[in-house]
């Protein structure tokens, strides 16, 4: 189904889980959701598991998106900068990383 044969409802509904999805780490679009609709009104009411879902829609689940609050961002950089450069590992990034101030 696309997204502008949906019902008023539906596309609430789809609205809806798709935020839901955001929140499980499936990054996906509304269209696709519309896509797959069904199986996403499955997994919604506890029918199906999200590993059903992925496999019959072939959709990957990434890490959730971590939100940062306004306030917390210039912190919330600098954590990100630490963690990809600690995970990098080079000699350059420890260098780098000496010269940040701990968060």
């Amino acid at each position: 189904m696309k997204y502008p044969d949906l019902s008023s409802a539906q596309k609430r509904k789809a609205q809806a889980m798709l935020q839901r999805l955001h929140g499980e780490g499936v990054m996906e679009t509304v269209s696709q959701v519309a896509t797959y609709f069904d199986d996403v009104c499955e997994w919604d009411s506890g029918s199906i598991t999200m590993a059903t879902l992925l496999d019959r829609t072939g959709w990957r689940r990434t890490a959730p998106v971590e939100t940062v609050h306004k306030a917390e961002l210039p912190a919330g950089v600098m954590r990100h900068v630490r963690a990809v450069l600690a995970a990098e590992g080079s000699s350059a990034s420890a260098e780098a990383l000496e010269l940040l101030p701990e968060v």
